[in-house]
């Protein structure tokens, strides 16, 4: 009899670890994050504080989505969340993703022009910032209509929370343009702007373009700007083709950049990293945060950024619920865990991420912290807070990208493409025709060499 009792209890305490198993199991919840590159601190490192008695801080780069994951243990005893982190390099990229794959995704931080297109085709949901307390912490300039909410009767939907901003620039080699040029003067070569890009004085150095059809085209329409003395409230980035004189301004910078391609080494998007700190490259148009990120990395060369006199674009990238999130409550957690700041600069996610990630933080607790900006012109860069904040630096209203019409992202795409084969015809060609020496040669060599033995053995 007492060996039937045991076996019971056994058989209940076997029953009850399983089903103690299973409940954790079914309380276990993997949030997808899908966001650029590493634009996220990760936990490596660390950088010193020193106050103003002299004391020194250690300040580390946090795991952020680890620190998500303890924060949301404490808050929901008996449950726990596993952060899935994934990137990707474009907005482009991200979107074929959402529209091409079975992926789903709870948090995506895509760039401004991208998120009304979102919207438009049901692609995220809104976002209750009820339940995001911390968004009152965003500035007002880096709240976008239509980009951040849209408006309806004077009541606001909002779809984004603002993750970062920034502005492009034209990062340049100042150590290889002086050992190249004697008369190299840095006020004269700025005052240049855009045209840097098509200066043929400068191609052995290496002039790289961006990659992309957006920031591509503005680079030439920002100088057309210029050409034109255009004042308006649109700029040309964001001329629709329907709009008077719309076709012939993409025609135009069409034409620019099929005259530029003979003068750049590559177009590039991360590959821009590489080719700058290592001095393969002097000249590139790109975002600030990461000219603060080569400035680290580039020991031999000093890297400098300028901000063209014609314009340049501002962006800001925003953190979305996708419509297809399984997760939105935790989603909205986590966005309000990443606006989050803390008196103890060990702790303040807010600051640690934008110190790792070197973008400009629409967090204006975090912009008006005195440890963060200690870090941003001691750490980062001595005129890195005024490249970042200063004043007119940051102007979406007049520089952001909108999203395009779809007519005339149809004709931006056509002259993308005609632009890229253009350049990938330039790579094929001569290929081929080397190949087609190569060959032209072996066959010839091959007949005289038949021809000689048949020779040989005639006269033999």
């Amino acid at each position: 009899m007492k060996k039937i009792i045991t076996l019971v209890v056994l058989i209940v305490l076997c029953l009850s670890v399983f089903s103690g198993c299973e409940t954790e199991k079914e309380e276990k919840v993997v949030l997808n994050v899908f966001n650029w590159g590493e634009y996220i601190s990760d936990g490596e490192g660390s950088w010193e504080y020193v106050d103003e008695e002299g004391n020194i801080i250690e300040i580390p780069y946090l795991d952020i989505n680890k620190e998500f994951e303890e924060y949301y243990k404490k808050m929901h005893p008996g449950k726990s969340v596993e952060v899935n982190y994934t990137t990707y390099s474009s907005n482009e990229e991200m979107y074929a993703k959402m529209t091409t794959s079975d992926a789903s995704y709870d948090i995506i931080i895509p760039s401004d022009y991208l998120i009304p297109k979102l919207i438009k085709e049901n692609l995220i949901q809104p976002i209750n910032i009820e339940n995001i307390p911390n968004y009152k912490n965003i500035g007002e300039k880096y709240i976008a209509p239509n980009v951040s909410y849209v408006e309806e009767n004077g009541e606001r939907t909002y779809y984004s929370a603002t993750y970062t901003f920034g502005k492009v620039g034209i990062i340049y080699n100042k150590t290889l343009l002086e050992e190249t040029f004697e008369d190299f003067d840095k006020e004269s070569f700025e005052q240049e702007g855009w045209g840097v890009l098509w200066n043929e004085k400068y191609k052995d150095l290496g002039i790289l373009q961006f990659n992309n059809s957006r920031d591509a085209f503005a680079t030439a329409q920002f100088t057309l700007m210029q050409q034109d003395n255009y004042e308006g409230d649109l700029s040309y980035i964001n001329k629709s083709v329907s709009e008077e004189n719309g076709k012939d301004i993409y025609d135009r910078a069409l034409k620019m950049l099929k005259d530029q391609q003979p003068l750049i080494q590559k177009y590039v998007m991360d590959e821009v990293f590489n080719k700058m700190e290592t001095g393969n490259a002097a000249i590139a148009p790109y975002y600030a945060g990461d000219y603060f990120t080569m400035t680290w990395n580039c020991e031999d060369h000093e890297l400098c950024l300028f901000y063209p006199n014609e314009g340049s674009n501002s962006f800001l990238d925003g953190m979305c619920i996708p419509t297809s999130s399984k997760h939105p409550e935790i989603a909205e957690e986590y966005i309000n865990f990443m606006l989050s700041t803390d008196e103890d600069p060990t702790k303040n996610i807010a600051a640690i991420n934008a110190e790792y990630i070197c973008y400009g933080c629409p967090n204006m607790q975090v912009q008006q912290d005195p440890v963060y900006k200690y870090f941003v012109e001691n750490e980062m860069h001595e005129e890195g807070y005024d490249l970042l904040y200063g004043e007119g630096i940051f102007d979406f209203e007049n520089e952001g990208f909108v999203c395009l019409d779809d007519e005339t992202q149809y004709y931006l795409n056509e002259c993308w493409d005609s632009l890229k084969i253009q350049d990938s015809g330039v790579g094929v060609v001569m290929p081929v025709i080397c190949i087609t020496l190569i060959l032209l040669i072996t066959i010839y060599l091959t007949v005289q060499g038949v021809t000689k033995k048949r020779r040989a053995r005639y006269w033999d």
